[in-house]
């Protein structure tokens, strides 16, 4: 049994490449002597309400390892051929009840009843803000990491593994759409992920071009949802790309059980954009296609390069860090405590925001930019 013990925490929203950080912090662990363990169901399974029997397993590189644990019945995963695995087998989703202290105390006693060393979490920024809560509890000589994976990319200071597949499919979506629209003179409106911040749907609509982009902190009025009404009614063909939160609060409580992209289309139709016959109207959901994408290869070295960062933190004896990626020549690890949510938007995409220059829509949009809403 290796001294050094290493356990990995999944959770939060399912990104594409989930298992590649798995697989890298699995295989640089062994390289480095670790023993690496994974909570079976992320937060739950420290504090043990899991949904399943299983509350950790060993992760190891080959199934000759992974057989000979079976064997001695601890369950284990090899992780080798696993790189650019859809999903993730270690995780849970949104642990809400995590938020109570005396659960974060207990998953602390969890982690030091099993003699871990060392502790990785990866998410994104709730599972960050969850890993936070947590090390107030923890013994400082453990060992923290964190590594930023998320379809969202919504933490400031890095670029999150999982975010740029998260565009590579939500644009192949938009542009297939695009296509149709054009093909059949028809109307969509996409609904994409972006709950509280816009950056999924503003950057997937910037690359397959959509007409219009909606973004969740918008709170369009009638008079700007009449212009854009107006304006897509003389054209033959359109694609609208808006993120799922668009007037979320409005549609829980009058409309629960609407999209934001049906809710979008009856406000145009109130408008005169009607759907029928002759000019179809049609609301899409893409939201979660992404859920099952492999990740990107280039997601891939993502992974591996974060997980040596974070090694290489740990062994020169820092503790409670990110490690962060932005360019070739912009990385390494920052303390987590200084880590900050951003769902902010830079003004200069916003001119990519309507391709038919509505001026309403701009300046709505602008106003949101200057109030630092976004």
């Amino acid at each position: 049994m290796s001294e050094k013990k290493m356990l990995l925490v999944f959770d939060g929203g399912l990104a594409p490449g989930y298992t590649a950080v798995g697989v890298g912090m699995t295989e640089e662990g062994e390289a480095r002597g670790f023993e690496v363990w994974a909570a079976h169901e992320g937060f739950r399974s420290l504090t043990g309400n899991m949904l399943s029997d299983i509350q950790l397993e060993r992760v190891v590189m080959t199934i000759k390892d992974a057989a000979a644990l079976s064997r001695e019945g601890v369950p284990s995963q090899f992780m080798y051929r696993k790189i650019d695995d859809p999903g993730c087998d270690f995780r849970s989703e949104r642990y809400k009840d995590f938020k109570k202290p005396e659960l974060q105390k207990k998953a602390a006693d969890f982690i030091s009843g099993h003699g871990f060393t060392h502790v990785t979490f990866i998410g994104g920024n709730g599972t960050l803000q969850g890993a936070q809560a947590l090390c107030k509890h923890l013994d400082e000589k453990i060992f923290i990491g964190f590594i930023n994976c998320s379809a969202d990319s919504d933490i400031l200071g890095d670029r999150s593994v999982g975010f740029l597949t998260a565009l590579e499919e939500g644009s192949r979506v938009a542009r297939g759409l695009f296509e149709d629209a054009f093909t059949h003179k028809r109307h969509y409106i996409l609904e994409m992920m972006g709950n509280l911040g816009g950056k999924h749907a503003l950057h997937c609509g910037c690359s397959a071009r959509a007409h219009v982009i909606i973004l969740p902190q918008m709170d369009l009025t009638d008079a700007i949802v009449s212009d854009i009404a107006q304006t897509l009614k003389a054209k033959t063909h359109s694609l609208t790309v808006i993120a799922e939160g668009y007037k979320k609060e409005e549609r829980q409580e009058a409309y629960p059980r609407q999209s934001a992209s049906e809710r979008f289309r009856d406000q145009l139709a109130a408008f005169g954009l009607v759907d029928g016959p002759d000019k179809r109207v049609i609301a899409e959901s893409f939201s979660r296609f992404i859920r099952g994408t492999p990740p990107l290869m280039m997601e891939c070295e993502l992974a591996y390069l974060k997980s040596q960062l974070l090694y290489k933190a740990f062994a020169r004896g820092e503790s409670r860090v990110m490690a962060y990626y932005m360019a070739e020549h912009d990385l390494g690890t920052r303390p987590m405590e200084s880590v900050k949510t951003d769902n902010s938007v830079e003004a200069i995409f916003l001119d990519m925001i309507d391709r038919f220059n509505i001026t309403s829509l701009r300046e709505h949009a602008r106003l949101v930019v200057s109030e630092d809403t976004l």
